[in-house]
């Protein structure tokens, strides 16, 4: 079974993305292990647009090239393209077993992370502002 991580635990805007502030628990910094901590770094993935990260520029996504798109067969084809490409660098995820939704005020992603005999999907939620 694969490790999914620990990181510091960030408090989210999750309508915005943004991140507000880092927690403290009792004087330290509050930690994140497992799922948890898989489902924080996709949800920063997939809110960050690619070259905002200097050090890192193949981290992030093409979403905000959706904005104010007009809806047509092939602009939905390019936007699954574009949320899979992400999850497919992730090696933490079951490869390919990605449940895409699109919603009225923007998507759904259920992944199966690598952690468990039997993959339990974990749901990310991705609104438009």
């Amino acid at each position: 079974m694969k490790d999914l991580g620990r990181d510091i635990k960030l408090e989210l805007d999750y309508e915005t993305g943004e991140i507000l502030d880092v927690v403290i628990t009792d004087g330290d910094f509050a930690l994140l292990e497992g799922e948890d901590c898989l489902t924080q770094d996709l949800l920063n993935e997939l809110w960050t647009q690619y070259y905002d990260w200097a050090l890192a520029y193949t981290v992030g996504t093409r979403l905000p090239e959706f904005v104010n798109m007009p809806y047509s067969g092939i602009v939905v084809a390019d936007l699954y393209n574009a949320i899979r490409e992400p999850l497919d660098r992730e090696d933490r995820l079951v490869r390919g077993r990605y449940n895409i939704k699109l919603t009225e005020d923007g998507f759904t992603c259920g992944v199966f992370p690598k952690s468990r005999i039997r993959p339990k999907e974990l749901t990310l939620e991705i609104k438009n502002t």
